[in-house]
């Protein structure tokens, strides 16, 4: 077992002796079960798709180009190369 010595705001220790009246547990069962709480709730978050970090990052629709650019993007690539 490990031992932690932390400070705590008013506010958390309000809410904590609130917890331990409401339970009657010990503030070893509360931690544990807090710690456990939020440690399950990590885990099961879903990492983001790639599609959902692109459109986050701005990527996605950041400009304008023809309906067809699937179709004819090489020539479009052609063009601009030679352009620039």
């Amino acid at each position: 077992m490990s031992q932690i010595n932390t400070q705590i705001d008013p506010e958390t220790t309000d809410k904590l002796t609130y917890i331990q009246q409401q339970t009657n547990q010990e503030l070893p069962d509360i931690l544990s079960a807090a710690i456990n709480d939020y440690y399950q709730k990590l885990k099961q978050r879903k990492p983001k798709t790639p599609f959902e970090l692109l459109e986050e990052s701005g990527f996605i629709g950041c400009c304008s180009v023809e309906s067809d650019l699937s179709v004819n993007y090489k020539e479009v690539l052609g063009i601009e190369l030679e352009v620039n």
